[in-house]
């Protein structure tokens, strides 16, 4: 069975010879372990990155530790050396007066990742748009979050115009994607604080709800699978995500109760694992790492698929809870898991 084939089977749980593997190790992570790291995961079962890892380039002595750049859009985001984004702290949109003369960046293309299937024979699942579908973030990033809340509390003309010339644009870019043969869309919008939903339940399903469908029914339609990343507590749209659509879901699950979470999506939509990031992978025992990855088997992966094992590695995680990690997926990686385990 190919990499491609078992994702494509645990997705749509049709029997995969195992559980997949997908690696998510930080900049900084490869930068701090180093060599050692880089092996690990390389000499490991990746059913996504096919080109493998490497040791980052050591900074100069003199580099700011904070990096500011200037994205495609306009927005200038200062980041913190090592890590994947940071934060932004100009706003293109940050009076709507700029709004009407605004140009949106160019559509994605997407010769890059047809080369890179080309190149290694489609083996890999593969994933069609060169960045993320973010429709709030990409909102707050040229508004402002501040801005941004107060628009949608006042229900502005123009936030919504806003939002609908971003699914256009984004419409547009997936249509131009959909032309090659990968096999996702990565929709990426955090949702949640710790303990609750960002905005309240009622407005998510006015404003955004029917804007994502009209995205997602674009996807579904060119027959590709349909993913959503979505920090913190999101468990009052759960079942919305299910009514979307979407195939995988990548929900910080452990925060709002990992068998809560599986009530709503087990057996409907594929989990992509979110680890606990926040305190067992950087803080716990191994054998505490052990006992979490065995309870995300056992609740999501007993659907004949439905479950992709990845833990987000900040630098902050010690190589040997990474070891840890990676033996428990070894160890509870086959179907079925009915709880038995270990």
């Amino acid at each position: 069975m190919t990499h491609r084939e078992r994702v494509t089977r645990a997705i749509e749980r049709t029997g995969p010879d195992r559980i997949p593997i997908y690696h998510c190790p930080f900049p900084g992570t490869l930068a701090r372990h180093g060599r050692k790291l880089v092996d690990l995961l390389n000499g490991l079962s990746d059913d996504f990155a096919a080109d493998g890892f490497s040791v980052p380039q050591p900074a100069q002595a003199n580099a700011p530790k904070i990096e500011i750049y200037t994205d495609e859009w306009g927005s200038v985001w200062h980041r913190l050396r090592g890590y994947t984004a940071g934060e932004v702290r100009e706003f293109p949109l940050a009076s709507w007066d700029s709004f009407k003369d605004y140009a949106f960046p160019k559509l994605p293309s997407f010769e890059r990742v047809e080369e890179r299937m080309r190149r290694t024979g489609h083996r890999w699942y593969e994933f069609g748009y060169p960045y993320g579908l973010n429709l709030f973030e990409q909102m707050q990033f040229l508004r402002g979050i501040e801005n941004l809340y107060m628009d949608l509390g006042e229900d502005r003309d123009e936030v919504h115009e806003l939002a609908d010339r971003l699914v256009d644009h984004y419409i547009a870019g997936i249509q131009r994607c959909l032309k090659n043969d990968a096999d996702g869309y990565m929709f990426s919008d955090d949702w949640g604080s710790q303990n609750a939903l960002l905005i309240h339940p009622d407005k998510w399903r006015s404003f955004f709800k029917p804007r994502y469908k009209k995205m997602i029914d674009v996807v579904k339609n060119g027959g590709r699978h349909v993913w959503f990343h979505s920090d913190g507590f999101i468990i009052d749209v759960l079942d919305d995500f299910v009514e979307l659509g979407v195939d995988v879901l990548n929900p910080q699950h452990h925060i709002m109760d990992n068998a809560a979470v599986a009530s709503h999506i087990g057996g409907k939509v594929c989990l992509l694992s979110d680890l606990d990031r926040q305190h067992i992978l950087p803080e716990g025992t191994a054998g505490e790492i052990e006992e979490h990855v065995r309870e995300v088997t056992r609740l999501f992966g007993n659907h004949n698929g439905g479950l992709i094992l990845r833990g987000e590695l900040g630098p902050e995680v010690p190589y040997e809870n990474i070891q840890a990690m990676y033996g428990a997926f070894e160890k509870y990686r086959d179907y079925p898991l009915d709880g038995s385990d270990g």
